[in-house]
C-alpha cells in the first residue's frame, strides 16, 4: 500500500453535549468523497485524538470506514506514547478495515531515536501499513536522517508524515521513505522536494482546491500548483493563528458542517480571530475554487 495525493486530517464533530456526532461525520466523509479527497485520516491531532477515549476512536473509525465503503481509504491515527496501547489501537483498526494507520512519535516521555525505532517496529508487526508521524513541535522528539532511513527498511512502514518545518531534513529523507507533508504552508515546497502527498488540515475547508494543488505538484505542473498554493496561503496562515484545531473547528462550523464544539483544553478562538477567519474564507469564495461558495454569507 502506497499513500499518495491529498489526504484530509479530519476534524471530529461533537454534538452540543460533547459526544461524537455520527451524522456529522457521515456527512463529512460523503462530502470529502464528492470533493475528490484521496483519503481520510481520522482521530489524529486535528481530530482532537488526545481527548478521545479508546471506544470513541473505535466508533469514529467504524463510522468513517462504513460510510466510505471502500471508495477512499481510511487511515486511523493509532499512535500514542505507550507502545502497547499503540499496538492495541492498530490491531483494532486492522480488524475494522482501515487501510493504514498514522503513528506519531512518542510524546512526553522523550524516547531516544533507538527507542522510537523499536516503538514503530512493534506497531508495524501488526500488519497494517504504517505512516510514521514526525511532529517535533508537539511531540518534542526529533528523528535523525539515519533513523528515518532505518524506518524505511522496516516491513509495513510505508510513509512518513513530516511536520518538522525543516525542508533540508525533508530533502535528505525523500530518497529513503515516501514523505507526506504535514505542514500546509510548506506543502508545495515538500512536494517539489520529492514528497508524494499531504495529510492536510486546510483540506477540511477547501478539499477540492487543495487536491488540485497537490495533483498539480505530483504531475509536475509547478506554475499552476504554485498559484494555487499562494491562493490558499492567507487562509492557512489565518486558521493557524491559534493552536490547531481551534480555528479549523470554528471555520468548519461557520460553514455549517459541524457544531462549534471543542473539548477542553481546546477552546474556540476569540471574536477578533473569528472575524479574521471569516474574512479569509470570504476572500476565496469563488465557484472556480470552491463548490461550497454559495454557503459563504
Amino acid at each position: 500500500m502506497r499513500f499518495t495525493g491529498s489526504y484530509v486530517a479530519l476534524l471530529t464533530p461533537f454534538d452540543l453535549k460533547g459526544r461524537v456526532d455520527r451524522k456529522a461525520i457521515e456527512k463529512l466523509v460523503e462530502w470529502h468523497i464528492a470533493e475528490k479527497t484521496d483519503g481520510i485520516v481520522c482521530s489524529a491531532t486535528t481530530g482532537e485524538g488526545a481527548t478521545l477515549s479508546e471506544n470513541e476512536r473505535k466508533k469514529i473509525e467504524e463510522i468513517c470506514i462504513k460510510t466510505a465503503a471502500g471508495r477512499i481509504p481510511i487511515i486511523a491515527a493509532t499512535g500514542t506514547n505507550d507502545t502497547r496501547a499503540s499496538v492495541r489501537y492498530t490491531e483494532t483498526a486492522l480488524k475494522l478495515g482501515a487501510k493504514g494507520c498514522l503513528a506519531v512519535t512518542p510524546y512526553y516521555n522523550k524516547p531516544s531515536n533507538q527507542g522510537c525505532l523499536l516503538h514503530f517496529a512493534e506497531i508495524a508487526k501488526v500488519g497494517l501499513p504504517v505512516i510514521v508521524y514526525h511532529n517535533p513541535p508537539r511531540a518534542v522528539v526529533r528523528l535523525t536522517v539515519e533513523t528515518v532511513e532505518a524506518l524505511g527498511k522496516i516491513p509495513n512502514i510505508v510513509g512518513f508524515k513530516d511536520s518538522s518545518h525543516d525542508l533540508e531534513f525533508v530533502r535528505k529523507i525523500v530518497p529513503h521513505i515516501a514523505v507526506l507533508s504535514g505542514d500546509d504552508d510548506v506543502t508545495f515546497d515538500i512536494l517539489k522536494a520529492g514528497g508524494v502527498g499531504a495529510i492536510a488540515t486546510v483540506a477540511n475547508l477547501v478539499p477540492r482546491g487543495w487536491n488540485r494543488m497537490v495533483k498539480a505538484c505530483l504531475e509536475g505542473r509547478w506554475e499552476e500548483a504554485k498559484a494555487l498554493s499562494d491562493r490558499y496561503l492567507p487562509l492557512i496562515k489565518t486558521i493557524f493563528l491559534e493552536t490547531n484545531p481551534q480555528c479549523h473547528k470554528f471555520a468548519l462550523s461557520w460553514l455549517g458542517r459541524c457544531k462549534p464544539v471543542l473539548r477542553l483544553p481546546m477552546i474556540l478562538p476569540p471574536e477578533k480571530t473569528k472575524a479574521e477567519i471569516k474574512k479569509a474564507i470570504l476572500r476565496l469564495c469563488l465557484p472556480q475554487f470552491h463548490s461550497y461558495a454559495v454557503q459563504c454569507k
